[in-house]
């Protein structure tokens, strides 16, 4: 497999996973290996440190003891220590079965992907369902109960006239509206008196 980047790591810790079904992606400068619920169990990252990760119990707590520890990532403010993911130590990169056997491990421990949480509304098909909507009191404490108010009555529903026929004339004005817009004048021009 060639990724365009010789890299010991890559070499020791792709022949470690041999054997398991891993996928390998390029990520931030390095490598993720991941197993096949998406959860990544190893990687390579920008120092050319192989990494696995074990979550807090006997397994990490045994690969510290062999000489690993926790990887610590510099990042732009700080430096921050990522307790679960643990530096390979060197010497496990000339030993080949000591390798493969805790590739193994880490990626028998890996955790499934986990979805990430939407930040949006609700879906509209949730939005004021009673069954979603979190059941609330009205704030009545100290107020008098208010009275509802009578709804309002529906405008009844005209029908739409039908469409009349384009014409290639323009009709003059009626002269019923003609005498309506006279008369607003008058009344304006009075009033501005």
């Amino acid at each position: 497999m060639s990724w365009g980047m010789s890299s010991r790591s890559l070499e020791v810790l792709t022949d470690a996973c041999g054997e398991l079904p891993v996928v390998i992606k390029r990520m931030f400068g390095g490598y993720g290996f991941f197993a096949p619920n998406g959860g990544m169990f190893a990687g390579i990252v920008t120092d050319d440190a192989v990494i696995m990760k074990l979550a807090h119990g006997p397994a990490r707590d045994e690969l510290i003891a062999e000489g690993g520890h926790p990887w610590v990532y510099d990042g732009q403010a700080k430096p921050m220590t990522m307790a679960e993911w643990i530096v390979v130590p060197e010497r496990f990169y000339d030993d080949g079965e000591a390798f493969a056997a805790w590739a193994r491990r880490a990626f028998e421990l890996a955790p499934p992907k986990t979805a990430r949480k939407q930040k949006s509304r609700a879906p509209a098909s949730q939005k004021g369902n009673p069954a979603t909507t979190p059941r609330t009191k009205p704030v009545t404490e100290g107020r008098p109960p208010q009275r509802s108010k009578p709804a309002k009555k529906a405008k009844p529903v005209t029908k739409a006239r039908p469409a009349q026929k384009a014409s290639s004339t323009k009709k003059a004005p009626s002269a019923r509206r003609v005498k309506g817009a006279a008369a607003q004048a008058r009344r304006r021009s009075l009033k501005a008196r």
